[in-house]
């Protein structure tokens, strides 16, 4: 089952997620940022820094919400970085019994029981070194990445997980919920409830979003206190150095030197050194989140600042002495708390010199003096970038020097061979350059006019209104008297940039053409009105003449009736 990813349609490429994930567990695929299980650490950093919230992490809390509706006998181990997390913690107890919970115990009684067999595997150990197993993301990153250090990691089982058996061996038909501030925990329990030792694990911050979509008030509540708590011991774990001060006397007779770590970066530095026999003698308190538990990814964003939370949990690591476990039964004393741990190493493919070096020069890596080794696609080299590529885990313009030095070789293009004049401007309409069109149509030499203003080399009144309106000017014709020219003239307004764009395109010849096409049609008319004309005065001639020769040729009938009436007398 895949626990933690991201959701997709939220990425927005900006590869932050990448940049932080320390063991470069995150593929990009179309553009969308995909976790790679067989690597990933769960450690969180990556949701933690994606500006978009894309986390898409597997949740209990439908399960946890269907126990409580069926009545079931919900226990939870309450991990004790609450003491710090919640500004009222005692109050949280009530919450949730409120919501239906029948006991809560604080885990620092697994604590309690990790912090003996700690100090019986210290006294009895042969192993040159020793790290713990409290952190589910420690125990991952050795397995997947320093498999020669397995054998130093204490084969005990976390604090959630002592306390969670322990719990089933004295309520068996119970429904037993870990609530803490880890996301790594899901992945630890994941086994662990197939095989029923527990049922679910949930976050502080989904326990947050359930209080907010009930609309529940913490504040509101009155204060109680867990059904059973841990001792002095157990509570202190979230804290640094928490784990070692509970066998600090055994230590001091050990041969072992002690050291608190935190971190994952600083993890690594410590097994790189231990790998190459740098350090030996060492007991390492290995917590993968910074300051601790107390600086876990699934805090609630609402929480304190992590250094207001270690002071109030250790104002708050106090005994109840009335509700300390201290009755452990002989049951649990003897449940195997013992786990191993396997090699899970991830092997890179191999790749030869010529298929890095192909992937290399896609990127304008032509030689070692091209690899800015900048970081900004995630990778501490280019030539790491370029074997994440190989293996389908990136592509190739994820480097951004690259693709910035492509859109300014774009732009530069468009700039030095546009066809149209393109005229940049300041704000009080001084000239900040002009492509090589602008510099043949005015004339000039774009080095000698810089900072010069735009009203030296064409008329600016377009500029001014534009300036004035705060708004582009789509286009507008205007003559350049000056340079026998007729241009369109586009204004782009850029605020943000404080500049203003000019592009003008000439369209002499074409005004030229449409003229005289006008003046065609106005020949054509005239000509035409000619013509029309003259045929009126032909119409009126020939109108005139038939009328006299139809007058001539009615007086000569006349005369020819009048002959033949006399003849006819």
């Amino acid at each position: 089952m895949k626990i933690l990813d991201f959701y997709p349609t939220n990425c927005k490429n900006c590869y932050k997620c990448v940049r932080n994930c320390a063991v470069k567990a995150i593929k990009m695929i179309d553009d969308q940022a995909q976790i790679v299980e067989e690597k990933c650490i769960a450690c969180g950093n990556c949701f933690l820094v994606c500006p978009q919230n894309a986390r898409n992490i597997h949740s209990d809390l439908e399960n946890v919400e269907n126990a409580f509706s069926q009545g079931k006998k919900i226990i939870v181990s309450i991990a004790p970085s609450y003491l710090g997390v919640y500004d009222e913690p005692y109050k949280l107890i009530s919450v949730l019994k409120y919501l239906g919970v029948s006991l809560v115990e604080e885990t620092a009684i697994g604590a309690e029981q990790v912090t003996k067999l700690y100090g019986e595997y210290i006294k009895t150990t042969k192993e040159k070194n020793a790290i713990t197993t409290c952190c589910p993301t420690v125990n991952m990153t050795i397995q997947n990445y320093y498999p020669d250090l397995i054998k130093y990691l204490i084969p005990i089982d976390s604090p959630m997980i002592a306390h969670c058996k322990m719990i089933r061996k004295r309520h068996n038909d119970a429904y037993i919920v870990f609530l803490g501030p880890c996301i790594s925990k899901k992945c630890e329990a994941y086994g662990y409830q197939l095989s029923g030792v527990m049922d679910a694990v949930i976050s502080f911050e989904e326990l947050d979003k359930l209080l907010e979509a009930k609309n529940i008030d913490i504040s509101q509540f009155e204060e109680s206190y867990p059904d059973l708590e841990g001792n002095y011991t157990g509570k202190k774990y979230p804290l640094e150095y928490g784990i070692l001060s509970g066998i600090s006397s055994i230590v001091e007779a050990s041969k072992f030197t002690p050291f608190a770590i935190s971190g994952i970066d600083n993890l690594r530095g410590a097994f790189d050194a231990m790998t190459k026999g740098e350090l030996t003698n060492v007991l390492i308190e290995a917590n993968s989140c910074d300051g601790g538990c107390m600086g876990g990814p699934a805090v609630p964003k609402r929480s304190k600042n992590i250094y207001v939370r270690k002071i109030h949990a250790r104002k708050k690591i106090q005994s109840l002495k009335n509700n300390e476990y201290e009755n452990y039964t002989a049951e649990e004393k003897k449940l195997n708390y013992v786990r191993k741990f396997r090699n899970k190493q991830y092997i890179h493919p191999p790749f030869s010199e010529e298929e890095i070096r192909s992937v290399l020069e896609q990127t304008g890596k032509h030689s070692p003096a091209d690899e800015l080794n900048c970081g900004a696609c995630g990778y501490d080299t280019c030539r790491e970038k370029a074997i994440s590529v190989l293996e389908g885990l990136s592509h190739p313009q994820m480097c951004m020097p690259y693709m910035r030095s492509e859109a300014e070789k774009i732009s530069n293009i468009y700039f030095e061979y546009s066809p149209s004049i393109i005229v940049i401007v300041d704000l009080n309409l001084n000239i900040l350059d002009l492509n090589p069109v602008g510099e043949k149509t005015f004339n000039v030499d774009v080095s000698t006019i810089k900072g010069k203003a735009l009203s030296t080399i064409m008329p600016d009144n377009d500029f001014k209104h534009v300036l004035k309106t705060e708004e582009s000017m789509v286009g507008r014709k205007i003559k350049l008297d000056k340079y026998g020219l007729i241009v369109f003239q586009r204004i782009i307004y850029l605020p943000k940039n404080k500049i203003l764009f000019g592009i003008l395109n000439d369209i002499t010849d074409d005004e030229l053409k449409k003229q005289q096409i006008i003046n065609f049609k106005l020949n054509t008319l005239e000509t035409a009105d000619n013509v029309i004309e003259k045929q009126m005065r032909v119409a009126q001639e020939i109108a005139g003449l038939l009328g006299e020769t139809t007058a001539e040729t009615k007086a000569a009938l006349l005369k020819l009736k009048k002959v033949v009436l006399e003849e006819n007398e």
